[in-house]
């Protein structure tokens, strides 16, 4: 069995992680939103350096989408974009940074972070031929990826299918339990919603993007651009978007 800072981890049905606290914890997690590496922006890294010294998080949980792998899009391929080598070696190089930054991770599994497996499924490589996560990203033991992670009662995806504004009331009433999503850059938001019996809270963490990267020029057509910033919850009972500054 795997463990997060002592803590076991469960593996369930429907690609859960339930992270195991102690009695009486009240846990401060944080949630880092989608950073699309190497298109992450510039300032990122100092940023979650600074959210890391100030919060002190107890869990840190990255939503998703860490690189972009646009190299790997079915999408149109952009001619001035960096090749596929070029792209996979600069986002090992900014991972790494990350790696330091944030020793022991807890990953949701994203339409962008799992591009090497959608191509391979494509071109019918069998799923036992393929590395792990761990080996194509040559992340640290301490990573581990699932698609839903629940802490304390938060559900925490990476937040595809779903988009638009109305993402994170879509995830709540889904889930039935308060969610922490990212996959959405352009909107970053917490809600809150009771009926008689309990609480819960949706939040979209934003993203971490470079809004100026080649990766992202499609949206120069669009008007809204994303939303920069990480998520806070804390005790499992309350959420906070913590704009990048």
């Amino acid at each position: 069995m795997k463990h997060y800072g002592g803590r076991p981890l469960h593996r369930e049905p429907h690609g859960v992680l339930r992270v195991e606290h102690f009695p009486g914890e009240e846990l401060t997690v944080l949630a880092i939103p989608d950073l699309h590496i190497p298109f992450h922006h510039p300032d990122a890294f100092r940023f979650l350096k600074d959210v890391r010294d100030e919060m002190k998080p107890d869990i840190v949980v990255c939503l998703g989408d860490e690189v972009e792998l646009a190299c790997l899009s079915f999408h149109e391929k952009n001619p001035d974009a960096p090749s596929a080598k070029d792209e996979y070696e600069a986002a090992l190089e900014g991972l790494k940074k990350l790696y330091e930054i944030f020793p022991e991770v807890l990953v949701n599994t994203s339409n962008h972070g799992s591009r090497f497996y959608r191509v391979a499924h494509a071109a019918g490589i069998p799923s036992r031929a393929m590395k792990s996560y761990h080996e194509l990203l040559e992340a640290p033991a301490t990573w581990t990826w699932a698609q839903r992670i629940i802490i304390q009662d938060v559900c925490y995806l990476h937040g595809d299918p779903k988009s638009g504004a109305n993402a994170t009331r879509g995830w709540m009433t889904d889930n039935k339990m308060s969610t922490v999503h990212g996959h959405c850059h352009c909107w970053a938001q917490v809600i809150y919603s009771a009926d008689p019996f309990k609480r819960i809270f949706g939040m979209n963490a934003g993203a971490l993007i470079d809004p100026e990267a080649l990766a992202f020029k499609y949206g120069s057509i669009y008007p809204n651009k994303a939303t920069l910033g990480v998520g806070i919850v804390r005790a499992g009972k309350e959420a906070h978007f913590i704009p990048m500054r």
